[in-house]
């Protein structure tokens, strides 16, 4: 019997281990979300992951502008064949002698092979591109950092929204179960004939109006759960707490950073179009082996041809310069009204947030104290319904108050939020560690 007893417990024993090896998977993959791996989560996101190889790519724009700066030294070789004899490289009149028999270095057939530099001294356009590719390439990189911000941004709001949704779906979960309690004891005044029915079907109706809204609201929920899941890739079941750890209401205005990097590069494609009028200065030269059959003597002739040379070329007339220059004076123009534009919408986006913050802080301290209030004025409700000094109607308009004052709180709350987000916006500010 004792054997038998030490066998169940090592069959316990053992179900209990597999279970517990079953559910620890589980466990570990339903580990709960926070705001701050959800935000990291949106900034590996593989848009924000495209604008950050945008940033690379206008830098490396800035390489492939300035290499045109830089000498080309090439190897080259080439055969060319001639209808009559053709002098290796230019011969001088006594460099052979005829009458002695020499080989004259001319030939039908040649082989040349050597090296050739080409080396910009000065190309005025070359050095306005590539300052305009860094302006472009810190245009980039700043479109990169919006993007990146205005992601976790979304990503915040919608998590404050979701915050908010559930906080109203608690309170109108609530105020069911209240109407439920309430409606078991009208039932049972109807039942003994003390109450009208219509009472209660002025409850139920209340009740049907509170399952309409949970039914709306479980249906935001789907939607907020997909937008979250569609700028984070993470599937997330419940609402995360959120923390301000930081300051969101500071810093220069990355919108305008972005405007002046565009004017700065406009300024400098003026700037290579004027230079379309500039002379050019530029180094070339070949080092060269020449092979053929000399055409007098049928023999083997080689002859070096080196040499250097410096040009300059004076533009003297190009109509298309006069036409780029003047494109580019008007793109400039644009981009200088663009920026006040930009200027003039952020700076009023600014003293928006500033001003509505405090108005909102003290919309969630009046929306807390009139929920503590309406939650008092329910209590003495129903009191008051349960002894018979007050209708029905009454009664309700205490439920539907106090619900009204958690909504308002929840709004509220989530407004604040939605300033920090939008905030970081205007500012450029990272929230990973400013939001936990």
């Amino acid at each position: 019997m004792f054997i038998a007893k030490v066998k169940a417990c090592k069959k316990i024993t053992w179900r209990v281990a597999l279970a517990l090896t079953l559910a620890l998977p589980t466990a570990v993959s339903a580990a709960p979300l926070t705001i701050d791996k959800l935000l990291e989560a949106a900034s590996r996101h593989p848009a924000v992951e495209m604008s950050e190889l945008a940033a690379k790519e206008g830098e490396l724009r800035v390489g492939q502008a300035g290499a045109a700066l830089y000498p080309k030294l090439s190897i080259f070789a080439k055969g060319e064949s001639y209808n009559s004899p053709t002098n290796l490289r230019p011969m001088p009149p006594t460099e052979v002698n005829v009458a002695a028999g020499d080989s004259l270095p001319f030939s039908r057939e040649i082989l040349r092979y050597g090296l050739s530099l080409e080396a910009p001294l000065y190309v005025g356009k070359v050095y306005r591109l590539r300052e305009k590719m860094r302006f472009l390439a810190k245009k980039s990189a700043i479109a990169h950092q919006i993007n990146l911000i205005s992601r976790q941004a979304a990503v915040l709001s919608l998590a404050s929204g979701y915050q908010a949704l559930s906080q109203l779906e608690d309170a109108v979960r609530a105020r069911l179960k209240s109407l439920a309690t309430t409606r078991d004891t009208v039932h049972l005044k109807v039942q003994n004939g003390r109450t009208p029915e219509a009472e209660l079907l002025k409850i139920d109706n209340s009740v049907i109006a509170l399952k309409e809204q949970e039914n709306d609201l479980a249906v935001k929920r789907i939607d907020i759960r997909r937008d979250l899941e569609k700028f984070t890739g993470l599937e997330v079941a419940d609402p995360v707490k959120l923390e301000l750890t930081g300051a969101t209401d500071s810093g220069e205005l990355i919108g305008l950073k972005l405007e002046e990097a565009e004017l700065g590069a406009q300024k400098k494609e003026l700037e290579r179009a004027r230079a379309g009028r500039y002379p050019t200065l530029s180094l070339y030269g070949t080092v060269s082996g020449n092979d053929g059959t000399a055409y007098n003597t049928d023999e083997h002739i080689s002859r070096d041809y080196n040499f250097v040379g410096l040009m300059i070329k004076m533009p003297l007339y190009d109509r298309s310069v006069g036409a780029d220059i003047d494109l580019a004076r008007i793109g400039e123009e644009k981009e200088e009204k663009k920026l006040a534009k930009t200027r003039i919408e952020l700076t009023a986006l600014e003293k928006n947030l500033k001003a509505r913050l405090p108005v909102v802080g003290e919309s969630m301290s009046l929306a807390q104290q009139a929920e503590a209030n309406n939650r008092e004025l329910l209590k003495i409700a129903r009191l008051s319904y349960e002894g018979g000094r007050t209708t029905t109607e009454e009664y309700l308009r205490y439920e539907a108050q106090l619900l009204d004052s958690q909504a308002a709180l929840a709004r509220a709350r989530d407004e604040k939020w939605q300033i920090c987000a939008k905030q970081a916006v205007l500012y450029g500010i990272d929230l990973r560690g400013v939001v936990k």
